[in-house]
């Protein structure tokens, strides 16, 4: 899914086909082993319906409480965490709010720059952006490297995606988030598992995600709750729009490194 913030699943599912023309018989240690691509039907649908549901919002808010693990030299994986506010409103604003280990910060986005500013520092910077949301996040991932919470979700090829990478892909039945009655849906790649956690009511929205990196030291884990969804509410403009405060310091972002 290219550089977005939930997912860079990469697959290959693989196929064998038993020889029909071998003329004896192999043993069951001999044979090819053949690996069998499972997908569920109730779990695409009801991941159909969550990603059509997002992609009929004129705008939402939503809160994000993230845990992500690090691998320490010393100390092995060691947990950190951030939360975030999130408004969006369709096809070009977007405001983060974030709070946690990566201390206080904020971007905003209006449809024509990308504005962060770091309240600990009392520092900002300002950079041009494309002019739609998922644009944005696209370019702005792949220069600066900044990742942003949630946002495989609003991609209108979601499922799509996912179908394309995934090995298995199943439906798991109901279970409670935070209270709240959910599908649970679990699936694999070649690099990690993923499971899904969408609410079982109108709305059908995503309430919780887990990721593990299978290939990675020690199988870090990423971890995402979704709450306060708020449907289509009112976002005044001057919401997205930055005003630096008194005796802020402008600075740049740094641009990813090109390896030649």
């Amino acid at each position: 899914m290219n550089q977005r913030f939930f997912f860079s699943i990469l697959i290959c599912a693989i196929s064998a086909q038993a020889n029909a023309q071998t003329k004896t018989k192999a043993t069951a240690e001999s044979r090819p082993k053949v690996e069998t691509r499972r997908i569920d039907t109730v779990a695409v649908s009801i991941l159909d319906r969550m990603s059509a549901m997002i992609g009929d919002l004129a705008s939402c808010g939503v809160t994000v409480k993230s845990s992500y693990d690090i691998n320490s030299q010393y100390l092995g994986l060691v947990k950190h965490s951030n939360e975030y506010q999130v408004f969006l409103q369709g096809p070009d604003k977007l405001l983060i709010r974030s709070e946690g280990d990566k201390g206080s910060r904020s971007f905003l986005y209006n449809g024509k720059t990308l504005n962060y500013y770091s309240i600990d520092k009392n520092q900002y910077a300002e950079v041009q952006a494309p002019p739609t949301i998922m644009e944005m996040i696209d370019t702005v991932n792949k220069i600066y490297g900044i990742e942003f919470p949630i946002a495989d979700f609003f991609y209108p090829t979601f499922v799509d995606d996912i179908l394309s990478e995934a090995k298995n892909l199943m439906y798991l039945g109901t279970t409670k988030v935070d209270g709240k009655e959910c599908f649970h849906i679990a699936g694999t790649a070649s690099d990690k598992t993923f499971q899904f956690w969408v609410s079982n009511d109108a709305y059908t929205l995503p309430m919780k995600v887990v990721i593990i990196y299978t290939d990675k030291e020690k199988d870090p884990q990423y971890e995402a709750v979704l709450s306060d969804w708020q449907i289509n509410p009112s976002l005044p403009p001057a919401l997205f729009e930055f005003n630096p405060p008194p005796k802020a310091r402008k600075i740049k972002l740094a641009t990813l490194s090109v390896k030649k």
